[in-house]
């Protein structure tokens, strides 16, 4: 094949792990298109559930686009969840004691992004393990907006916050964010030398550092977006139901997660693409959708979710051995 390429001048084309990883998540997303199309062909491919499938995953990919990033430089985020109520209620609370809205928004994202700060820089600077410290941080975090909310709902948000979660030329503003959001990420993982480090620092902390990539650098940097994105994902859903829920995310890191394998990122660091997590993210949501349509049980789903991911893990390992860059 090499010498064939070489004859007629034409170069070879080949396919990383990730492309590969890529082309299967996306055919297997396709199938499964399919299947809710045999199954209820008007109801599927209406533009209103078409809509709904992306709106209801606009939360997940949002977020899971900077939480791919933190687990391709070798890290876990366990903390977007407890983050993105805090925001949310911190973002009610003062919108609903007559701070300007675009004030709120930015001292809420502010606040997302100290947090994802404080949380990558703890890591980073005294090597500790980021499941235990994100996972505190979404302790602290759900515990902050529970206090704010006294438990519950904060109630009597300005009507004026509405635009922030509607809709734009008949599109819904967080599908439309969701979209954006895959793009930056998914420029700022393949264009940037802040993308190069973090897949550096995944795939040998202790070889990218003698290559003089700050570790302490790229783990906070990726912290700090997963905050700020968990804030705005906070923002967005406040301003869609016009209340601040201190409950709201219960699962939004192990969702995000969830994507992010299920489109080939390696949980250890290393691998991994933000398109990968888009269409990963819209499988488990259509995958929900059409069980939904078939009146299946919620306990059924979560058996069907948990096959689901393994088979995810498993489908990486294989492709990881086969294919090598």
């Amino acid at each position: 094949m090499d010498n064939q390429a070489a004859v007629t001048g034409k170069r070879a084309v080949r396919l990383t792990a990730d492309g590969v990883q890529n082309i299967t998540i996306f055919v297997i997303f396709m199938a499964v298109c399919a299947v809710g199309y045999f199954f209820e062909p008007e109801l599927f491919m209406s533009n209103e559930n078409i809509i709904n499938i992306f709106v209801s995953s606009s939360s997940v990919i949002m977020v899971a686009a900077p939480v791919t990033l933190v687990l391709i430089s070798g890290n876990l985020d366990l903390s977007v969840g407890g983050v993105g109520a805090m925001c949310a209620v911190l973002f009610g609370l003062m919108t609903h004691y007559g701070v300007s809205i675009p004030l709120a928004v930015l001292f809420s994202i502010l606040c997302g992004a100290a947090s994802g700060f404080i949380c990558g820089l703890s890591i980073s600077a005294f090597a500790l393990p980021s499941f235990i410290i994100s996972l505190a941080f979404k302790y602290i975090g759900r515990g902050v907006a529970l206090i704010g909310a006294h438990g519950a709902v904060v109630f009597g948000i300005p009507y004026g916050v509405a635009p922030i979660g509607g809709s734009m030329f008949g599109f819904p503003l967080p599908m439309l964010y969701a979209i954006a959001a895959t793009l930056i990420f998914m420029f700022i993982q393949a264009n940037t030398v802040f993308g190069s480090k973090c897949y550096a620092t995944g795939a040998n902390m202790q070889a990218s550092k003698l290559s003089g990539v700050s570790d302490k650098l790229v783990v906070t940097g990726v912290f700090t977006l997963s905050g700020i994105m968990a804030a705005f994902a906070g923002i967005v859903l406040t301003s869609r139901v016009i209340a601040a829920d201190s409950g709201i995310f219960p699962s939004l890191e192990s969702d995000c997660i969830i994507a992010a394998v299920l489109g080939g990122t390696d949980i250890n660091g290393g691998r991994g693409t933000v398109f990968g997590m888009f269409i990963g993210a819209l499988f488990i949501t259509v995958l929900t959708n059409i069980m939904n349509m078939q009146g299946l049980t919620v306990y059924v789903q979560n058996v069907v979710k948990g096959f689901v991911l393994i088979l995810a893990i498993v489908l990486n390992g294989v492709i990881r051995e086969r294919v090598r860059v």
